[in-house]
Parts: C-alpha cells; sequence; structure tokens
C-alpha cells in the first residue's frame, strides 16, 4: 500500500463525508434550479500498487524568476499503466472546487467553497455565450449575475483581478452603470512599504467596492508592467 497526496477522483458522497456542511449549499443550488459538480479534488489515500510494475520518472524545475523563486524543486511521478490502482482508503479531502451552471449559462461560475473565493466568472462578452447577440444573451447573463449575487451575499470574495474584471463587465452589461475615469498619479515615499501590482489591484479594488464602484485598472497602450514586480520606476 501506498499513501498519495494531490489530485484524487472521488464522488459526492466521499466529498460530503468530509464536508458534511456543504450540505445545506448545495440543496440551495438545488432549489434554484442550477447543477453543480465537483472539480480539482485534492486530498490524500491509500491505493494497492505493485511497485515492480510502475515506472518512476524524475523531474527537475529551475527556479522562476517571475515569481521570484531561489530554489530549484524535483518531482517524482509514476506511470502506473492502464488499469487504474485499487483504492483502499480515502484519508482526508482538503481541496476542491465547485462549478455551477444555469439553465442556459453552463459553467458560469466557480467557487472554492473551503477558502469562500469566486474563483471564475464566465466573461458574458466573450461570443456572448454561443456566439449569440441580443435579448438572449442578456438574458443568460441575468443567469450569471443570480449565480454571482448568491455567493457574494454569503461573504464569498472575488479571488483575482481577472474574475473581478469579468465581474464588472457582467454589471456594465446588465445595469448600464454609470461609469467615469479616474486618474491617479502616485509618488513613492516609503519604497520599503510599497506592495507588488498584484496587492496594489486587490487593495484598490477592495477600496472602491465598499463604496460602491468597480474598478478596472488599464494599462497605458505599449507601456509594459509587470504584476510581479512593485509598481516602481
Amino acid at each position: 500500500m501506498v499513501t498519495i497526496e494531490g489530485p484524487i477522483s472521488v464522488g459526492e458522497d466521499v466529498i460530503l463525508g468530509f464536508h458534511p456542511w456543504l450540505r445545506t449549499l448545495l440543496d440551495e443550488l438545488r432549489r434554484r434550479g442550477w447543477s453543480y459538480h465537483f472539480t480539482n479534488v485534492e486530498g490524500r489515500a491509500r491505493v494497492r500498487l505493485d511497485l515492480d510494475r510502475i515506472r518512476f520518472a524524475l523531474r527537475y524545475y529551475p527556479p522562476r524568476i517571475d515569481e521570484f523563486e531561489e530554489k530549484e524543486s524535483y518531482e517524482i511521478s509514476a506511470e502506473v499503466g492502464d488499469e487504474p490502482p485499487a483504492l483502499l482508503e480515502v484519508l482526508s479531502v482538503e481541496g476542491f472546487g465547485l462549478e455551477v451552471s444555469t439553465e442556459h449559462a453552463r459553467h458560469c461560475v466557480r467557487v472554492d467553497p473551503l477558502k469562500r473565493e469566486i474563483t471564475s466568472i464566465r466573461d458574458v462578452l466573450w461570443r456572448g455565450f454561443g456566439g449569440e447577440e441580443g435579448p438572449s444573451r442578456l438574458s443568460e447573463a441575468r443567469e450569471v449575475y443570480e449565480v454571482v449575487r448568491f455567493f457574494l451575499d454569503r461573504g464569498y470574495e472575488i479571488r483575482s483581478e481577472y474574475v473581478a474584471r469579468d465581474y464588472k463587465k457582467l454589471i456594465d452589461l446588465l445595469k448600464g452603470s454609470y461609469r467615469f475615469d479616474l486618474v491617479l498619479e502616485l509618488t513613492v515615499e516609503r519604497e520599503e512599504l510599497v506592495s507588488g501590482w498584484r496587492e496594489l489591484k486587490r487593495d484598490l479594488w477592495e477600496f472602491f467596492r465598499e463604496r460602491g464602484l468597480l474598478m478596472e485598472i488599464k494599462g497605458k497602450e505599449g507601456y509594459p508592467f509587470s504584476i510581479f514586480r512593485k509598481p516602481i520606476p
């Protein structure tokens, strides 16, 4: 027997066995006529393997400069053949995603229930859900908005600037919100306190959203900047 840790393929009953509090959330989704499925399940399990028939591979990963990594890493992977290993026992379910679909908008919102984050909102302006324009697109966009509001009203946070951008597009499309440009000129006073672009954008997003505003930072055309660096010339 071997204990594995990472992606595992298990059913809903196994996930609920470790996280029974999810039943209330799933019941609410079903009552609204929405469907769902679990994705990217991570955990620990014991499996039965014939070690003499396994092919192991060792991989080396150099430090990633864009992530400011200083050390390399190694990974050992195993090819077990065309038959799945016998799963003896699931020890834990430590992470998973939940993808929600409505009647007309499939796979439109993804969330991380453990972290209480909205991790993906389908871009309603990308080919207008199947390439259709007009009232049909608006109807489907309203369904997506209802799902997003469902989770926001329950304390979920928007994970990243990319998800925030798609949420803003949704609001602009449905509500025709009043929009205006605000130009900020920032000067570095204490460099040691300056955060990276990612953190700065997140802080600004939260600052404006608490005041009823949705924000999108638009860089100057032809002016590249890295979201991994501090916003210092």
